[in-house]
């Protein structure tokens, strides 16, 4: 039923309300998850953590003790710099630095010898770096050609050739580390991402039914429909978790140990895109009965029968058990809880269908027929026996 392609993806609000959010979904993930569960599933980014702590250490270390540079920090910096997400960006990364310094310095150089260090030469040095890493297709946040080019404005140009080995040093080991050292698998931060949207969708799920068993209002169907097309926006993020995750695996020697994880990962969340559509098309809906649209009967018509909220709790209890299965290789309580649930919302689906008989208006009976089949759709999406999405269910494909 829902055919509109959405309002475009909301606001990131400001930063403090992205860190109270983010601290907020933290806490309901321990709940959900329990500490122990949580803490293994988090492991990767302490690992992560603690590698390149230790490549900063081990890079200044290297510069102020053995090569006995003049600014050791630089090293470190150039570590923080180069590493990336994955192994393979961490490479590219490391290759762009390179060339943004090595043209800085050659720009910084060439201009000073020609017009000397003046307010001219220093803007046309952030002029021309800005021009270049564009030119060079560098990431728009690397200003590494501009930066460079007004140290040796500043320092001289004997600093240029110190930022250069600077910067190869701290390039050299911070590529070393990704590749050799514990190389970041986000794999696991993928299926994450996915249980933390599984389970806001079961949030709003078991809110509707709970709005349902009660006096529901436009207002409140309204919110479900705009927290419904919030989280539809939200899964371009985790589908792009998932093409991080297969990029994390392009230089590992052992790739094929992670395709049948890659591929549950990818399929899972395709999956939760079409499950979360149709929740979205039941919230519209919803507010469409009502709110009195296309001659439906309006706030005369909200009283539903009982089944359709059980049946939306049910729904609930599906989109979290799905989440649970994408963390820690799933556990074969959450499959048979998902199973069940799917069951209870089949039950739930042909009592409604004997109430939905009794309605004689053509319009209401649309609006009815559709609701039964977004509740259809997603049962069918999370089905792991006969549903379109088997390789999202740990053990399935």
């Amino acid at each position: 039923m829902e055919t509109e392609t959405g309002r475009g993806r909301a606001m990131a609000g400001s930063p403090l309300e992205r860190i109270v959010s983010g601290g907020a979904s933290a806490l309901a993930m321990v709940r959900s998850m329990g500490v122990g569960r949580w803490l293994r599933m988090e492991r990767e980014a302490l690992a992560q953590t603690v590698k390149v702590t230790g490549a900063c250490a081990l890079g200044w270390w290297l510069a102020a003790y053995v090569l006995k540079v003049d600014l050791p920090v630089l090293v470190p910096v150039g570590v923080l710099l180069t590493v990336s997400a994955t192994a393979y960006s961490t490479l590219v990364r490391g290759a762009q630095q390179i060339l943004a310094v090595v043209v800085g310095v050659g720009a910084a150089t060439v201009l000073i010898w020609l017009i000397g260090a003046n307010a001219v030469t220093l803007a046309v040095l952030v002029v021309a770096g800005l021009v270049l890493t564009r030119l060079l297709n560098l990431p728009a946040q690397n200003v590494q050609i501009p930066i460079t080019a007004l140290l040796v404005f500043a320092l001289g140009s004997t600093y240029g050739f110190e930022r250069l080995s600077d910067v190869l040093l701290g390039a050299g080991i911070g590529i070393a580390a990704n590749l050799l050292v514990l190389p970041p698998r986000f794999v696991d931060k993928a299926g994450k991402e996915l249980c933390g949207l599984s389970a806001e969708l079961a949030d709003l799920a078991e809110e509707m039914s709970r709005g349902l068993k009660g006096r529901w209002t436009q207002d409140m169907a309204r919110d479900w429909l705009e927290r419904a097309r919030s989280l539809s926006q939200r899964l371009e993020d985790t589908e792009s978790a998932a093409d991080q995750a297969a990029e994390s695996v392009r230089l590992s020697p052992r790739r094929r140990r992670y395709d049948r994880r890659l591929r549950q990962v990818a399929e899972a969340a395709t999956c939760l895109d079409h499950a979360c559509h149709q929740l979205r098309s039941l919230a519209r809906g919803l507010l469409d009965l009502v709110s009195g649209v296309r001659g439906l009967p309006g706030e005369r018509g909200a009283d539903l029968p009982r089944p359709l909220a059980d049946e939306l709790a049910a729904l609930g209890r599906a989109f979290r058990d799905f989440g649970m299965l994408q963390v820690g290789g799933g556990r074969r309580e959450d499959l048979e809880d998902l199973c069940a649930a799917l069951d209870e919302g089949e039950n739930q689906q042909r009592r409604l269908v004997m109430e939905f008989r009794q309605t004689r208006q053509a319009e209401l009976s649309l609006l009815q027929g559709s609701l039964l089949d977004d509740c259809a759709r997603i049962r069918h999406e999370f089905d792991p026996d006969t549903g379109p999405h088997r390789a999202a269910f740990p053990g399935r494909d």
